[in-house]
């Protein structure tokens, strides 16, 4: 990915994720729809990575697109224009490389962190006295950390002064982690933290997602008793008040703890009870819609160069196609036809191939006369037909940089001489070209002139 092309996704990706979290605030944070929301939260940093990526474009019927320039064609090397008043090439600053580099540290960095986290645990669990249990290990801690899980372990403080009923509810809360797999939502979504550290939009994912698993494994724990009712809810609010009351301060890295904080968050949603409203879930739909209507008109709106296969005439490599026939007989092709290759290519009086047709057209292009703020750096692509009589004719602006721009170019073209014409089996023939024309934006300093400009 070039630098233009990094700093258009990081702009992009955080676009997507800034309306996808706006939703998520709007609609779904106080809705106890918890599985979906976790979905949800999950699946907006990996839209927000992926989706501008994709090759999304619209139909060539709904407007302009690249795909309509595709064809065979003659592609001459690039004309310049606006390097005629270069004295002394200055380098400009390459400042979007700046940009790769700071992206590359960012990632590094969040990567490096998330390993020092998986470290300390894994340091952590390892000098603790365990014991198989069915679907799960059993580490006790001995009030060394605080009861909590990460993956398949769950760290039990058995020092806790907690009564039967209240330790089967904590144990219950830690292995609806477990069983759920939010490790693995957590793992993810700290990935997705590194490729998109400049998104602030990812690390507030997070940490809603880090709050929806305790909202599933509190739901999980009231289930999993006999009794149900205000009573239960409440003696499970009284718990975990208790429970965060008697923190010490000090958890275990990247696990999932039953004295999480949001605690008061967390009673208001034990006590809710009104039903989920369903009809909010489906915003989503519209929303990705959205999303995907946004990436395509921005892939539209910038199309890339056009996509010509293209023939070196210097190497001639490619040769033309060869007559059709029915029996013994070759059929000639129908009058007007259109070469892109052929036997003996077009050439200006006195020969010189390609080198010699593109000084021609450098030779009357200028760079137009335009306000300083509308100076633009970029290429013009143009093709046109070589005819039979040796005329310039069908001149066609296959990529445009703007009306000052082509008309300059055509008016370039329009004034190459007449050419000695292409010949196909001894016949003269019509040929096409096409040629990029590279602007670069002419600047004056007290030194000299300089040209600051750059290929696009």
């Amino acid at each position: 990915m070039n630098q233009p092309g990094l700093l258009n996704w990081m702009l992009l990706s955080t676009a997507l994720l800034s309306a996808w979290w706006l939703c998520y605030c709007l609609a779904l944070r106080n809705e106890r729809g918890f599985a979906y929301n976790r979905a949800f939260l999950v699946l907006g940093p990996l839209l927000a990575a992926g989706l501008p990526l994709l090759p999304l474009a619209w139909p060539v019927s709904w407007g302009e697109s690249p795909m309509a320039l595709r064809g065979m064609a003659v592609m001459l090397p690039v004309v310049q224009a606006g390097k005629a008043a270069v004295a002394t090439p200055v380098a400009a600053v390459p400042w979007p490389g700046w940009l790769g580099v700071a992206y590359v540290a960012g990632v590094a960095f969040v990567l490096a962190r998330l390993a020092y986290g998986l470290g300390r645990l894994w340091l952590t669990a390892h000098g603790l006295p365990r014991s198989p249990r069915a679907g799960y290990t059993l580490l006790e801690t001995h009030g060394r950390l605080p009861t909590s899980s990460f993956g398949r372990l769950v760290f039990w403080d058995e020092t806790l002064p907690l009564g039967p009923a209240d330790a089967r509810q904590v144990m219950s809360h830690e292995l609806a982690h477990v069983r759920q797999g939010h490790t693995y939502d957590r793992l993810l979504l700290e990935l997705l933290r590194a490729v998109l550290w400049f998104n602030p939009f990812v690390h507030l994912c997070g940490r809603a997602l880090v709050l929806t698993h305790e909202y599933l494994a509190d739901e999980a724990a009231l289930h999993d008793e006999t009794t149900t009712g205000p009573s239960l809810s409440t003696s499970y609010s009284q718990l975990l008040a208790r429970q965060v009351a008697r923190r010490l301060g000090f958890s275990v890295p990247l696990a999932h703890s039953f004295s999480h904080s949001q605690t008061l968050r967390r009673i208001a949603m034990i006590q809710k009870n009104h039903p989920i409203r369903r009809w909010k879930q489906w915003l989503a739909l519209p929303l990705l819609g959205a999303l995907l209507f946004t990436v395509a008109c921005e892939k539209a709106g910038a199309p890339a160069e056009p996509a010509i296969t293209t023939i070196q005439l210097e190497k001639g490599v490619a040769a033309p196609p060869p007559p059709i026939y029915i029996g013994k007989v070759a059929i000639a092709p129908p009058p007007g036809t259109v070469y892109t290759y052929v036997e003996q290519m077009p050439e200006l009086p006195g020969g010189g191939g390609n080198k010699a047709i593109v000084e021609a057209i450098q030779l009357h292009l200028t760079y137009p006369e335009v306000a300083l703020a509308s100076r633009k750096n970029g290429r013009v692509f143009v093709s046109f037909v070589v005819t039979e009589k040796g005329d310039v004719q069908a001149i066609k602006i296959l990529k445009s940089l703007g009306p000052e721009y082509d008309a300059a170019v055509e008016a370039a073209v329009r004034k190459l001489p007449r050419f000695e014409p292409g010949r196909q089996d001894g016949k003269a023939v019509s040929v096409s070209y096409t040629v990029p024309v590279q602007f670069a934006i002419p600047s004056v300093s007290y030194y000299g002139t300089f040209n600051f400009g750059g290929n696009c």
